[in-house]
């Protein structure tokens, strides 16, 4: 029997356009439900596409990840929100997703639709920018 073996490596730059809405800004993983958690992963090649895709009662929703520089851990934005890590990602899900506030998580909404962005360990998520490189 063989293992799957994945290799952990940083996207260097990817933008996305996120559809203007609430979402958990926080690690996917304590917003997405254990029960969707392999669908998601295997909808984005476990995040080497940054986004992936998960049916909850019917309704598609889609969750944005990227990878931080150094994996797990504890990254803050410039306005000093720290934000745990535990599956090597920090990403935005849609509240209507979840049940309840995930841990680690801060709540932004886009008025209309934002870019966000991945580039060398520095992730944009409209007005808060982590960089997981240097913290």
């Amino acid at each position: 029997m063989s293992k799957t073996k994945y290799m952990y490596t940083i996207a260097a730059d990817f933008t996305v356009e996120v559809p203007a809405g609430k979402y958990w800004l926080c690690d996917p993983c304590y917003a997405v439900d254990n029960g969707l958690w392999d669908a998601l992963l295997d909808s984005c090649a476990v995040f080497d596409l940054p986004v992936g895709t998960v049916t909850k009662d019917g309704q598609k929703y889609q969750v944005l990840g990227f990878r931080t520089a150094y994996g797990d851990g504890v990254y803050r934005d410039q306005f000093k929100n720290s934000f745990p890590v535990d599956a090597g990602l920090i990403g935005l899900t849609p509240v209507e997703l979840t049940d309840g506030e995930p841990f680690g998580a801060t709540l932004v909404e886009f008025k209309t639709d934002t870019e966000c962005s991945c580039s060398n360990g520095v992730l944009r998520f409209g007005t808060h920018t982590i960089n997981t490189k240097d913290d």
